[in-house]
């Protein structure tokens, strides 16, 4: 049972891996994907055999009837070599039960029974093998036997002769018999087909329910870590608030009143700033995109920036480019770009170089933004990306993961390579518009 067991969690991951790829990882299209075999297999199989079962019958009987008038023609033939019919007593196949040769006068002129021969005929004289047609039909022997019989008229030395000819039917009903047989193997493969289906359908559900619950208890863990930034980083400019407010109430002059104020102020921006960033974070942006222009996108934020230029002493050599089609959702560009200019301004205190650059790669657009800064430790690229990973004194670690999750929504990525001493450059890539 866990060697079969086994078997159907390596096809599930099989299957998985490859709707994997047009699924968009729901469920219910995975589901569809595993039902659509068994349901064709089950249509096909079963039309190919109940026609295969139907036609059974009617090929049985055609071969019925061309072994009766095989052996029917070759009766007539060695008859008319002698008309005492001598040939016929050494005459005999497997599917002959028996046969005979009546005259006119309904008497019995030969018989493979010799005991019957120059008897008055018993056998029941159709219609059609008197008018000198052909007639053929089933009948039950006393034995229990059912056999085929079949009554037709021949020539032999210028006399009419009825033939009476009986033919084994079991080789005939071998076809019926195989057709049957058919039918229960497809049966049991359909069965056997629609059981690992099912099988599938409960591990992939099991799957699915494993899933949510690691996806559950992962978001309680990030609400955990996130009520634990909240609360760092919450608590020291509520900390800073209560002392300035404090103060201000013992303030002997309005220049100290205004001086306490002013750092109340600054410590509800960066509480504000906190908000926003999480509330950014958690967004899920399932907005329509639209046609934008990336160029102009890059231009407008760097023009928004050039406002810090001179008093952070860093000069932006940024080149305009032609329009750049891209879908998108306009402002969350603008909020990814804008990130990483500020990153750019903050790891450069003294000043530098903040270069921004556009450029066409295929199908998608390359913005590359460097900076002349002091680098980024190797240990600290890999957990660059993380939420809430920081290796500033203040700041909550989500603006490169949100920079990243940004592009990701639009089909993007965002990479960063950094030389100690050097610099940083930050590549985002964005496909373009069709």
């Amino acid at each position: 049972m866990r060697r079969v067991e086994r078997l159907l969690i390596t096809l599930t991951n099989r299957i998985r891996a490859v709707t994997k790829l047009f699924s968009a990882h729901k469920p219910q299209k995975i589901i569809f994907t595993i039902l659509i075999i068994p349901i064709c297999f089950t249509l096909l199989v079963g039309w190919f055999s109940w026609n295969a079962l139907q036609s059974a019958p009617q090929v049985a009987a055609e071969n019925l009837r061309g072994a009766g008038l095989s052996v029917a023609a070759a009766i007539e033939q060695l008859a008319a070599v002698d008309p005492r019919f001598q040939p016929l007593s050494h005459y005999s196949t497997p599917d002959i039960a028996y046969f005979s040769l009546v005259d006119r006068h309904g008497i019995v002129r030969f018989h493979t029974n010799t005991a019957l021969k120059g008897t008055v005929s018993t056998e029941p004289i159709s219609t059609a093998g008197s008018s000198g047609g052909v007639f053929e039909g089933r009948k039950k022997l006393g034995t229990g036997e059912d056999i085929y019989l079949l009554q037709t008229h021949i020539h032999s030395a210028g006399n009419d002769y009825l033939l009476t000819l009986a033919l084994h039917t079991f080789r005939a009903d071998q076809v019926i018999r195989r057709a049957r047989t058919g039918v229960l193997v497809v049966a049991l493969l359909t069965l056997s087909l629609w059981l690992v289906t099912l099988g599938l359908m409960y591990l992939l559900r099991r799957d699915e329910r494993r899933q949510r619950e690691m996806q559950r208890r992962e978001e309680l863990a990030r609400l955990g870590e996130l009520g634990a930034v909240m609360a760092h980083e919450i608590r020291n400019p509520l900390a800073g608030i209560k002392g300035f407010a404090q103060l201000i109430e013992t303030a002997t002059s309005m220049e100290q009143t205004r001086t306490y104020a002013n750092k109340i102020v600054q410590q509800s921006l960066r509480m504000e700033t906190l908000v926003d960033d999480l509330l950014s974070f958690a967004r899920e942006d399932r907005g329509e995109r639209q046609s934008a222009d990336l160029a102009a996108l890059i231009r407008d934020c760097v023009t928004m920036v050039r406002m810090e230029e001179n008093s952070a002493r860093v000069e932006i050599i940024h080149t305009p480019q032609s329009a750049v089609t891209i879908m998108a959702a306009a402002d969350r560009i603008i909020q990814l770009l804008l990130n990483l200019l500020k990153n750019g301004f903050q790891a450069m205190p003294d000043g530098g170089v903040l270069r921004v650059e556009l450029e066409h790669e295929r199908s998608r657009a390359v913005i590359r933004i460097s900076d002349s800064g002091s680098g980024i430790a190797p240990e600290n690229i890999p957990h660059i990306f993380e939420p809430f990973w920081t290796s500033k004194a203040r700041g909550t670690g989500l603006g490169l993961a949100l920079c990243r999750k940004v592009a990701q929504e639009h089909g993007g990525n965002l990479s960063v390579e950094s030389v100690v001493g050097v610099g940083t450059t930050v590549t985002l890539t964005l496909p373009l518009a069709d």
